[in-house]
């Protein structure tokens, strides 16, 4: 990028003199300026712009008379100005970026001066000890919470202290505070770790909920495991009815079973309620349903002893006398 306002500078031989006509400058050692760019010509000891919209013969005074000719851009331009504010890591500094918004308004004074707009503006904003020093309490990955802090600081120094560039018109634009690629890198590399955590985290969640929802399904039982195959299509209803009749009917054989296993006399010497005991167990076996239609077939309470009854000496009957 060429230096802002000044786009070409050139030293010139004296123009040439003829007998009875005055010095003449080829117009071929003249730069050829840009579209929004003018000749400013150095003549004995001063500055002179060229505004006219036309071609030069190189007889006019200030193009014969000439020693240096520059092109100068008049035309609005944005000019960026990076400064680096010092953080509290020696390793990073906060790249700091202020966007001016430029018009020359005396292209003579910015010849005369030399005016490099870039380095005035960077110039001025180094000025401010206070903008330099911001951010030394700050380590790098903190630019988050400096950034809106610089911002201010250089709207408000620039409002107090204009910059003073000689023939240009100077407004500030914007400001902005740059991430280093670097930093910039090694925060989106844990950003993705912490991503993939969270999403581990959450599948192991969904996880364990599903677990816990299968064990809860599995302890209430066949009915509910065969229910749950139902719902998932891998079993088939006539398939379901014909494993619930055939664990009904195996529970039920293990009942009864475990019944006719007790030794003789056992259930009147047992001291708890034997059928609510057993009632119970069938509930737990072969669930609520089956096993109240079992005991809906069974002997009527009052044939069943009761616990205080068990609790009680038995009264000796003949054949308790005969033993």
């Amino acid at each position: 990028m060429s230096p802002y306002p000044i786009l070409a500078e050139r030293a010139l031989r004296p123009a040439q003199r003829r007998f009875l006509r005055g010095a003449r400058r080829d117009p071929g050692e003249l730069p050829v300026p840009e579209p929004g760019s003018v000749l400013v010509f150095e003549v004995s000891g001063g500055y002179r712009a060229f505004t006219e919209r036309r071609h030069l013969m190189g007889a006019e005074d200030e193009v014969a008379n000439a020693v240096s000719v520059s092109v100068v851009d008049v035309r609005t331009r944005s000019v960026p100005v990076s400064l680096a504010i010092p953080s509290s890591d020696l390793a990073h500094e906060f790249p700091l970026e202020a966007t001016f918004t430029c018009a020359v308004i005396h292209p003579e004074k910015v010849v005369e001066h030399h005016v490099n707009a870039v380095e005035e503006l960077a110039r001025h904003l180094m000025d401010n000890a206070d903008l330099l020093s911001a951010g030394l309490r700050h380590p790098i990955e903190e630019i988050h919470l400096l950034r809106p802090k610089l911002a201010a600081m250089v709207k408000a120094y620039v409002e107090i202290i204009p910059p003073d560039v000689p023939g240009l018109k100077v407004k500030l634009a914007a400001v902005d505070v740059r991430m280093p690629d670097d930093v910039r890198g090694h925060a989106m590399e844990l950003k993705t770790i912490r991503r993939r955590g969270q999403a581990l985290e959450l599948a192991a969640a969904i996880e364990n909920q599903d677990v816990d929802r299968l064990v809860t399904i599995l302890t209430q039982g066949s009915t509910a495991t065969t229910a749950l195959g139902l719902s998932r299509g891998h079993v088939h209803v006539g398939e379901a009815l014909a494993m619930q009749r055939e664990d009904e009917e195996h529970r039920k054989k293990e009942l009864i079973d475990m019944i006719k296993s007790l030794p003789a006399g056992a259930l009147d010497f047992v001291p708890v309620d034997v059928r609510v005991y057993i009632q119970e167990h069938a509930r737990l076996t072969v669930g609520t349903e089956a096993a109240d239609r079992l005991f809906s077939t069974a002997a009527p309470v009052g044939d069943w002893p009761s616990p205080g009854e068990l609790d009680r000496p038995r009264p000796l009957d003949i054949e308790d006398d005969d033993d």
